[in-house]
């Protein structure tokens, strides 16, 4: 009898406990507008205050312009890869580094983000997908992968404040 009273409290702790957590991340959730982060939409990036000065600096550039009621290109079109299942697993393995960062390691966060070195290479390869006309013809020994190495030169090193300034 006693053994059925322990485990009954036991399952009692566990669904509190599981009611506590999802809870939470529902709560949570709907307070970052977690839906939004599902969308292409570059307003999404802005639901952080930190990126203010980089949505704007986005808004007032080339790539934000609207052809067909629809921006030449979104922040996750430059910062996320095209196919499908890399650009969710990116996505995921950003949105929860970025919630980890914020909740835990809020007073260590640098002032200004930059891109990790995973991060330079998508955005390389996507100004290359979406520039390839021009990038074929340039001379830019990135276009080459067997090519690229620390010293080999990014599109951004040259175009280093289009989409957003660097080293925000």
């Amino acid at each position: 009898m006693s053994d059925k009273k322990s485990l009954s409290t036991l399952y009692l702790i566990f669904i509190f406990f599981a009611v506590f957590v999802v809870s939470g991340g529902i709560y949570t959730f709907y307070n970052a507008n977690g839906f939004s982060y599902l969308s292409n939409d570059s307003k999404a990036c802005n639901n952080c205050h930190i990126m203010n000065e980089v949505y704007a600096d986005y808004m007032s550039g080339p790539h934000s312009k609207e052809i067909g009621g629809k921006p030449r290109a979104t922040c996750a079109e430059c910062h996320l890869p095209h196919e499908f299942l890399p650009k969710w697993i990116a996505k995921a393995q950003s949105g929860l580094s970025h919630a980890y960062a914020f909740t835990f390691k809020l007073e260590s966060l640098p002032e200004n983000l930059s891109a990790t070195p995973k991060s330079k290479k998508i955005i390389q390869q996507t100004c290359i997908d979406c520039h390839s006309g021009f990038a074929e013809n340039a001379i830019n020994a990135t276009t080459t992968p067997q090519h690229s190495n620390k010293d080999a030169l990014s599109c951004v090193s040259c175009h280093k404040d289009v989409g957003h300034k660097r080293d925000f």
